[in-house]
């Protein structure tokens, strides 16, 4: 009596799952590398910077009608930070998990307030001489009203720029700009 030939059923090669699974693992391993090496260009940061700011000021204007509280906007060195008026002046909203903590902007990225004309309302800064005092570029109104402001975010060799603009009625809207500079 012969032995069947096993030849033939134990060929060599891969199965289709097999090839599935290693296709799966080079794609999610491709995927954080992508994603860590973070390829994005200074006007990708500057649209994620411009969109993260518009998100975070309605967020404050909601945050001072729903809390019954002024907020107000400060522009850093190299970012930005909501301030709560409280009984001791402008205090810095430092709560780690909130979406009004301090942020700073990505590389090239500038935040600059637009000088309003002499008709638009300013809230008074108190002590002028006073550098320790900390004066919010934006106020957002437990009334739901805001103080007119318009800020724009710009990057350096970037073709765009965006501003934000606050009416007094509470509106906020951003603009894209083409670049004349």
């Amino acid at each position: 009596m012969r032995a069947p030939r096993r030849d033939r059923l134990t060929q060599g090669g891969f199965t289709l799952i097999e090839m599935l699974v290693v296709v799966l693992i080079i794609g999610v391993v491709m995927s954080f590398v992508s994603l860590s090496l973070n390829p994005s260009s200074a006007a990708d940061r500057m649209d994620t910077d411009a969109r993260r700011i518009e998100a975070l000021t309605q967020t404050a204007a909601d945050d001072a009608i729903l809390y019954g509280r002024e907020i107000g906007l400060d522009i850093t060195r190299n970012g930005y930070r909501f301030l709560r008026l409280g009984d001791d002046g402008w205090q810095v909203i430092n709560v780690p998990d909130s979406p009004l903590r301090a942020r700073e902007l990505s590389e090239g990225v500038v935040l600059t307030l637009v000088e309003a004309d002499e008709d638009t309302p300013r809230l008074a800064n108190g002590d002028e001489d006073d550098d320790d005092t900390v004066r919010p570029e934006a106020f957002f109104l437990s009334s739901g009203e805001t103080v007119p402001f318009a800020l724009e975010i710009s990057a350096t060799g970037v073709d765009h720029f965006f501003r934000l603009t606050g009416q007094a009625n509470g509106t906020l809207a951003m603009e894209r700009f083409e670049s004349a500079r």
